[in-house]
């Protein structure tokens, strides 16, 4: 009887701990009790196996599909898009499960010979699975999956206000190199008619090469900013900006204090985004506790 309970709890377990990974490396908010009932429907096929006292009493061809009912309603509004490569990550972080499982019974039983394997397995696989979706980087993985965050982003200089859609880019790790501020990196062709006279012609002398003075009003406010991207080197104008806002997921966050660089390229082969912002303009200005 304790075996069979304890075949049913870390069989549980094991199945919070898989979805839950595979959630947080699809970049989705896991929901605990959505977790939870994936996790029982995981359970079934053991407790079948334990009830027939047969090793293959489930098909074959069911094992292989039941993560997608586990994965539906773990995450029930999942785009249909993604099911394949969610169903993918389930399968990769079921077989590093079962080889954290070898290393821990093969190491650690050896030296706690006096717990129970069923326990061993239940405490330390799911903390250890835990564990990797907690310091996972979050940035980097959506690059990976393909999953760019694409949002709008509002810049107001000089009283007038620009918004203009963005790419949450956590590539961009420009700051100003006086005060340190994250750079949220615009399109020229997209300000023309909202700078100010003097910063267009300034912004566009700069672009061009030509190190034309500063207009006395914009002392202490414009500048330049090194970049170093795929493409090569160079040097962008950059002003400092009054105000800015960010939409991102759905939300819109302050990300004031920010600068803001102008590239006569365009940053969309799609042209389906003008601005490339920086995650870090929520995460370190504001503490929001979001990022991309």
């Amino acid at each position: 009887m304790v075996s069979a309970v304890g075949t049913l709890v870390v069989s549980y377990a094991m199945d919070w701990s898989l979805l839950r990974l595979t959630i947080v490396l699809m970049d989705r908010k896991p929901r605990r009790w959505r977790l939870g009932l994936g996790a029982v429907v995981g359970t079934l096929p053991t407790l079948w196996v334990l009830l027939q006292q047969n090793l293959y009493a489930v098909p074959w061809e069911l094992l292989i599909l039941w993560p997608l009912g586990m994965l539906w309603l773990a995450v029930p509004r999942f785009p249909w898009r993604l099911w394949a490569r969610a169903y993918l990550i389930f399968a990769g972080v079921t077989v590093l499960a079962g080889g954290i499982a070898l290393v821990i019974l093969t190491w650690l039983g050896q030296w706690l010979p006096g717990i129970p394997h069923w326990l061993l397995l239940g405490l330390s696989v799911p903390a250890v699975l835990w564990g990797m979706g907690h310091l996972i980087p979050r940035p980097r993985m959506r690059q990976y999956l393909g999953q760019a965050q694409k949002g709008e982003v509002s810049v107001t200089l000089n009283g007038s206000t620009l918004t203009l859609p963005c790419l949450w880019d956590s590539g961009n790790q420009m700051r100003d190199p006086v005060l340190r501020r994250p750079v949220i990196v615009m399109e020229i062709s997209q300000a023309i008619e909202w700078l100010p006279p003097e910063v267009l012609a300034w912004v566009t002398a700069c672009a061009s090469g030509r190190q034309d003075p500063v207009p006395s009003k914009w002392q202490g406010r414009l500048g330049t900013v090194f970049y170093q991207s795929i493409g090569g080197t160079g040097i962008l104008p950059v002003v400092a900006l009054e105000e800015a806002k960010g939409q991102f997921q759905g939300r819109w966050y302050r990300l004031q204090p920010v600068a803001l660089a102008f590239t006569p390229q365009s940053v969309s082969s799609d042209h389906s985004y003008r601005a490339l912002v920086s995650p870090d303009c929520i995460i370190t200005i504001n503490q929001e506790g979001v990022g991309a």
